[in-house]
C-alpha cells in the first residue's frame, strides 16, 4: 500500500512553475510601473492644488505650491499625497512674475495660472491651472 503526500520531485516540478510565472508577472509590473507611478503623481498633484486653492479661499490668503512643498515635513495626508508627486520629476512654470517657480493661489482663490509638467519613464503629463478662476485639469493629449 503507498502511503499518501507528494514526491519530492513533484514538488520541485511545482515551485519551478511558481518560480517562472513569478518572474513573468514580475518583468511584465516593472513595464507598467511608470505608467502607474504618473498616474498617481498627476491625480495627487491635482488634489493638492485643489486643496492650496480650497485654503486660499477660506483663509483669505495667498497660498503657494512649488518644489520645496515636496521636501517638507507635513501632516500624515498631505505627506503621502506629497510622496506621490516626489517619485517623479517634476517641473512647474508659473504665470505669476513674482513666483516663477511656483503655483500662486490668491487670497478668495484665484489664480494667475501656472503649468505643471510631471515626466517618467519616457511619459509625460501636463496639469494647468487656469487664470483667472485657478481651475486645475490634465492636458488632454498624453506624450509618450
Amino acid at each position: 500500500m503507498r502511503n499518501a503526500g507528494f514526491t519530492l520531485v513533484e514538488l520541485l516540478v511545482v515551485l519551478a512553475i511558481m518560480g517562472l510565472a513569478g518572474s513573468v508577472l514580475s518583468l511584465g509590473l516593472q513595464q507598467r510601473l511608470p505608467g502607474l507611478r504618473l498616474d498617481a503623481a498627476v491625480s495627487a498633484i491635482e488634489e493638492e492644488l485643489r486643496s492650496r486653492q480650497s485654503n486660499a479661499l477660506v483663509s483669505r490668503r495667498d497660498v503657494t505650491f512649488s518644489l520645496k512643498d515636496l521636501e517638507g515635513n507635513t501632516a500624515a495626508v498631505r505627506a503621502a499625497r506629497l510622496r506621490r508627486i516626489a517619485a517623479v520629476e517634476v517641473r512647474i512654470a508659473g504665470a505669476d512674475p513674482g513666483f516663477p517657480d511656483a503655483i500662486r493661489f490668491l487670497a478668495g482663490g484665484w489664480s494667475k495660472g501656472g503649468r505643471l509638467t510631471l515626466r517618467d519613464g519616457g511619459r509625460e503629463k501636463v496639469v494647468l491651472v487656469d487664470w483667472p478662476l485657478g481651475s486645475v485639469h490634465v492636458e488632454l493629449h498624453d506624450t509618450k
